[in-house]
């Protein structure tokens, strides 16, 4: 790929040049918070739910000195016009900068805005359960931390069993999440999603199902795999993905639930 052009507090730079000292927190500690979106036809989706998710991430984390969501929004679109991209996956960063230890921040923390074009999403996927749980009881839990390690470790994993991703319990037992989205199935008509006090992410596209009366969230068990016709995930960069195979078990990955909630997402995203 090119050299692309970034957003760093605020300037833009070659994403060829360092931006990131070597005492930043996000390097040492992986201190930080991101979302990552799409936009199509230079239109930013779903950006208030981002970024509201992204101050609540903020605030979570003590973080101050943040740029503003306008500032955010300015930078993205900045991006869009030096990269000439119409469609495009945006990813926003925040991290506190850099400390002398990891209960001594500075003061100005490192805010990083990138652009890249949209890749095409799988037609369907695999999913595999592991023994590895997400921790709800976490400080991180429900957050879009940058100390991702965890997430890319199990994701590994999964790829080398062959699946494309893998299921994560809670420490109860309840299904939880996958690595980068989040899980849906449909059971006697109905879809139904995992709680929030699974410790799963509130996905900006599970947000709107539920908000649109499509699913409901419920307590959920790897028992209701077996009881699911369909399942699907989603994420705010590839939107609605039916899922063809968990483990040993296979699902239709055309059923009518599925592609109502993929058509809800689509004609909102157009919006």
């Amino acid at each position: 790929m090119n050299t692309q052009i970034i957003w760093v507090n605020g300037k833009l730079v070659k994403s060829s040049m360092p931006s990131l000292l070597a005492n930043d927190h996000g390097f040492l500690l992986g201190d930080g918070i991101f979302e990552t979106l799409i936009v199509r036809d230079k239109n930013p989706v779903f950006i208030n739910r981002h970024l509201r998710r992204l101050r609540a991430g903020i605030d979570r984390l003590l973080i101050t000195n943040t740029p503003t969501d306008d500032q955010l929004t300015a930078g993205i679109f900045q991006l869009l016009e030096e990269n000439h991209l119409s469609d495009a996956r945006v990813r926003i960063t925040i991290t506190p900068g850099s400390g002398l230890s990891a209960l001594e921040r500075g003061t100005q923390p490192l805010a990083v805005i990138t652009a890249v074009p949209l890749t095409i999403k799988h037609s369907s996927i695999s999913l595999c359960t592991v023994d590895w749980v997400r921790n709800e009881r976490s400080p991180l839990a429900g957050l879009k931390s940058t100390s991702w390690g965890e997430n890319a470790s199990i994701l590994r994993f999964a790829r080398s069993k062959g699946f494309d991703n893998a299921i994560l319990c809670d420490s109860t037992g309840r299904l939880s999440e996958c690595t980068t989205s989040n899980l849906f199935l449909v059971i006697d008509g109905q879809i139904v999603t995992p709680t929030l006090e699974s410790g799963c992410l509130p996905g900006i596209i599970r947000e709107v199902l539920l908000e649109e009366g499509i699913a409901t969230d419920r307590d959920l068990f790897p028992a209701d795999l077996v009881q699911a016709t369909a399942v699907f995930i989603t994420s705010s960069t590839t939107g609605v993905v039916p899922v063809h195979l968990v483990n040993e078990l296979r699902y239709a990955d055309d059923s009518q639930e599925t592609s109502a909630a993929n058509d809800v997402i689509e004609n909102l995203s157009a919006s």
